[in-house]
């Protein structure tokens, strides 16, 4: 192990929260399986946007760590059956929400929306 990878290890303990993701694998039906991947990703982003919502800082993060055996055995992933489409690292900021702005968090659509012609 590299002083780098030692690093990295030391930085992942002081995470506060982990949720694996997972999608089942569809090998009999690929397009199927790349569609289950889609989807999962898309719940991942309203998932993070929810927990943002109520002040928890989010992070996805996905690489070749969690695509080793040791991490899925670890995590308690069946391989054979599902694959890792990432992680969420969450926790409060320093201070918890006592400096979130709820008025800040909400935008209304008209906010948000540009209607092309």
């Amino acid at each position: 192990e590299t002083d780098e990878g030692a690093s990295s290890v030391l930085d992942w303990t002081d995470i506060p929260g982990w949720c694996v993701v997972t999608t089942k694998l569809s090998p009999e039906d690929p397009d199927t399986e790349q569609e289950d991947f889609k989807s999962v990703s898309c719940a991942i982003q309203n998932f993070m946007l929810s927990m943002w919502s109520e002040g928890v800082g989010t992070k996805w993060t996905s690489g070749p760590v969690q695509k080793t055996q040791e991490f899925a055995d670890l995590c308690g992933v069946d391989t054979k059956v599902e694959r890792v489409v990432g992680c969420i690292w969450y926790g409060y900021a320093t201070g918890g929400t006592q400096y979130a702005d709820p008025r800040r968090r909400r935008k209304s659509v008209d906010d948000v929306l540009t209607c092309l012609p």
